[in-house]
């Protein structure tokens, strides 16, 4: 493609060195993998600036610069206000603009975004239209995996991923997409554009990045600008959420809203019941009479997750057939609640539980088993918000009865000044194991018959993240093999 085209979809400040008749044979942001041909953009992180590593790039065969300063460069350098807007725009033009030949799904929230686009693909699937999964747990569809570094990768890549998905043989149409804040702000979803907009929750998580509550909302409710100008658009939002008539007011488009609570809710879980395992069943409204459904995942924000998924097939028309199916079908989420049988008669529960509001609702679930203890594993990220590690201390302690603390994702922070955070909610002395694979196989060696240990923060990710490091480690991984070794 020649560079000419890539600039019309955004404004150069100012241009050095020949671009005439240029070609671009791929676009980067990675000095590591930009290939011959590529142009590359300078990204400015928390951790590097993209300006630093122009000079690489260009000896890896980057033709051309997109910076948001000067650089002294032998290849063209294209000055611009915001270069991760930029990059988005180049992407989509690059692709072809992908999200145009799909429908998107967008589904943002503090909890519950993972398993809300599980969900939704289990009723489209039901349905009978081809839908795909773009989040937390990689690019999934039609049996197939790719695994993502993000929770919402980087422009280029959502762009190249949908093109995957739009060129398909299988013909997938749908996709429901996980969205963090952090990817609204950083302009990573700037030009995709979603004809559902979908809100689960807010609590607190991130503070470290928006500095309050209000941005945080603020930055969440970037997700319903982005919302397509088409008659079927809607909005889809939590009714029995704190925020929703904050929210609410901040939106221009149609909504549809869902909840238990709320009489007024568009779709609702009415005659719900909780069963001995915790899981849940119940009738939806919306769809003229009741549609059944009976959850296979336990717990009620996982009733919020599927009611979520009800509102987008109620948006879309599907049948409430489909939506029974669909939303009784899905038994786990990988790194979801995912349990471990031991030999040695206890149980292991792998979740991705990392903000006061996920770990309690997670501790409280498992709390209602007829457990002999309750053992917890658990760690705060480092570089995030340092104001939720004692108040997570604080819920680990009145749940668990014996609290292992430990790293989860430390970056460049020290563990033990993280876990002396923590302990400051706490008035008991846990169990303190800086390294977490020993933190897991010390909780492993300490449980027994009717016990519970709960691993808390990882879920399914495969690295921990020390210092600008991403470490291979797999949760799942450690519990098997000291299974294994241990029979």
């Amino acid at each position: 493609m020649r560079l000419a085209e890539l600039l019309e979809t955004f404004t150069p400040l100012n241009i050095t060195g020949p671009t005439e008749n240029l070609e671009v044979k791929g676009l980067a942001y990675h000095s590591r993998r930009v290939g011959p041909g590529d142009l590359f953009f300078c990204l400015k992180g928390s951790r590097h600036d993209g300006h630093d590593f122009a000079a690489t790039a260009v000896k890896q065969g980057a033709v051309a610069l997109v910076a948001e300063r000067p650089l002294a460069a032998s290849v063209p350098v294209i000055m611009v206000e915001d270069a991760r807007w930029a990059l988005s725009a180049a992407s989509a033009r690059f692709f072809g603009y992908p999200a145009r030949s799909l429908q998107l799904i967008g589904v943002t929230g503090t909890d519950g975004k993972t398993t809300t686009t599980y969900y939704i693909n289990k009723v489209f699937s039901a349905a009978g239209k081809s839908s795909a999964i773009l989040g937390t747990t990689g690019l999934r569809f039609q049996g197939t995996w790719k695994r993502l570094e993000l929770t919402t990768p980087q422009s280029l890549d959502i762009q190249r991923s949908l093109a995957h998905l739009r060129d398909h043989p299988a013909g997938i149409r749908y996709v429901a997409m996980e969205v963090s804040s952090h990817a609204l702000i950083q302009k990573r979803v700037a030009h995709c554009e979603f004809l559902s907009a979908v809100f689960t929750n807010l609590s607190r998580e991130h503070l470290d990045y928006h500095g309050s509550m209000e941005s945080y909302l603020e930055a969440k409710s970037m997700l319903f600008q982005l919302i397509k100008r088409d008659d079927k658009a809607r909005a889809i939002l939590n009714a029995d959420d704190n925020y929703y008539p904050q929210l609410k007011r901040k939106i221009s488009v149609p909504v549809i809203s869902y909840g238990i609570d709320d009489p007024r809710a568009t779709v609702r879980a009415v005659d719900l019941e909780e069963l001995d395992n915790g899981c849940f069943r119940f009738s939806l409204s919306g769809w003229g009479g009741r549609v059944a459904a009976a959850l296979k995942l336990p717990g009620l924000f996982n009733v919020y997750n599927a009611l979520a998924a009800a509102a987008v097939a109620w948006q879309y028309g599907l049948p409430g057939e489909a939506v029974s199916e669909g939303l009784s079908s899905l038994a786990a989420v990988p790194g979801r609640l995912e349990e471990i049988e031991a030999e040695g008669g206890f149980n292991v529960v792998i979740d991705f539980a990392h903000t006061p509001r996920s770990l309690e609702q997670v501790l409280r679930l498992l709390r209602r088993r007829p457990l002999r203890r309750l053992i917890v594993v658990f760690g705060c990220a480092g570089e995030r918000d340092r104001g939720k590690r004692p108040l997570m201390g604080r819920i680990a302690e009145r749940y668990g009865d014996l609290v292992i603390l430990t790293a989860d994702n430390p970056a460049g922070e020290r563990v033990e000044d993280i876990i002396n955070q923590i302990k400051a909610g706490m008035r008991t002395e846990p169990v303190v194991i800086p390294d977490r694979a020993e933190a897991v196989r010390f909780a492993l060696s300490r449980a027994g018959p009717g016990d519970l240990v709960l691993l808390a923060g990882k879920g399914s990710e495969e690295y921990q993240l020390v210092g600008t490091e991403a470490l291979p480690y797999r949760e799942r991984q450690v519990v098997e093999e000291y299974l294994k070794q241990n029979r």
